[in-house]
């Protein structure tokens, strides 16, 4: 009789544990499969949408608010830092004063930044949103990008350090396709005076609101855009999430073409496209080292690997500036490339 007590009592215990298991294991694949069905803490993103529907909400813009910070992409911020430091330290023996740098891994979506919010002039980085804003309006006017101009001596723009490769001619008619193709391949600031003349401020700035961006026709306009905001209009295009996906490819096949190629492209090999966009601004009123800035900032089309990659700059001479632009451009490529 005791005996089968004892079995008894053995079978209750056993069937206890085994319950309690199933109950533990349940608990705990509950816990790591809700880990994943959860929704992300909204504050944890920045989110541009797309205003003036009813019925949708349209995402342009989605980017986590902080950097990453594991395997590979750390080692590369890791070494874009101690560069940044030996360029910029002891009081700017370089003549180079700023340098910030936003790189994002374009596979995963992964991004880092070194001074990504310390602002900047962009400059004639801004003829980017200039294009990005006619594409726009074109998708609704087939014929506006047939539109002709014809081009004024009033519409002369200001004087550029480094000098476009081809100029307008007085008194000759231009589509707004052919001045944007000039604005973007040659940095061109006639052309660019020429487009503004033809298009409403609203079209012009509406890019900057809807992408919750500071508005660079309104007030001082130095010194008022990061890296890291700035790069959000190749994040846009690349993405087609703005202007539609014929319009983004031109978009970006036209920035490969661009004409500057002692920045960013100098820094990586010569088979590898970019599509990218320059800056440069020099403040005659600064007699301080920091009084130049040279922007470069632009995807690389890596064979398997493609990335955005910004840097902007403020120092003394744009010699030192654009050394500063190839280097960073071959670190990051070479480390990309390694991975």
């Amino acid at each position: 009789m005791n005996k089968k007590k004892e079995k008894r009592k053995n079978k209750n215990i056993s069937h206890y544990l085994t319950l309690l298991l199933i109950f533990s294991l349940g608990f705990f694949l509950g816990l790591f499969f809700n880990s994943f069905s959860q929704p992300e803490d909204s504050n944890s993103f920045n989110q541009s949408r797309l205003e003036g529907y009813e019925y949708i909400n349209p995402l342009i813009d989605f980017e986590s608010v902080q950097s990453a910070k594991v395997g590979e992409i750390v080692k590369l911020e890791n070494e874009l830092e101690r560069y940044i430091d030996e360029k910029t330290g002891e009081y700017a023996k370089n003549n180079v004063t700023h340098i910030s740098v936003y790189y994002k891994d374009l596979n995963s979506g992964a991004w880092i930044g070194v001074n990504e919010n310390e602002k900047f002039a962009p400059a004639s980085l801004l003829k980017l949103p200039v294009m990005i804003a006619i594409y726009k309006i074109s998708e609704s006017d087939p014929n506006f990008l047939t539109t002709k101009i014809q081009f004024k001596r009033e519409d002369i723009g200001v004087t550029q350090n480094i000098d476009p490769k081809q100029h307008l001619e007085e008194g000759k008619e231009y589509t707004i396709e052919e001045l944007v193709d000039r604005v973007i391949r040659y940095s061109d600031n006639d052309s660019l005076s020429a487009i503004l003349n033809n298009i409403s401020y609203e079209q012009l700035i509406g890019i900057y609101s809807e992408l919750g961006l500071p508005n660079p026709y309104e007030g001082d306009p130095t010194d008022i855009m990061t890296v890291k905001e700035y790069a959000s209009f190749f994040r846009i295009l690349y993405n087609a999430s703005y202007i539609n996906k014929d319009m983004s490819e031109k978009a970006l096949k036209l920035l490969s073409t661009t004409e500057y190629d002692a920045g960013l492209a100098s820094g990586i090999p010569s088979g590898v496209k970019i599509a990218n966009k320059f800056g440069e601004r020099e403040n005659l009123n600064d007699y301080t080292l920091a009084r130049k800035q040279l922007h470069d900032c632009g995807i690389v089309y890596h064979p398997s690997k493609p990335y955005i990659l910004c840097v902007m700059t403020k120092g003394a001479n744009f010699d030192s500036l654009q050394v500063v632009l190839k280097d960073m451009s071959q670190m990051v490529y070479e480390r990309v490339d390694t991975r």
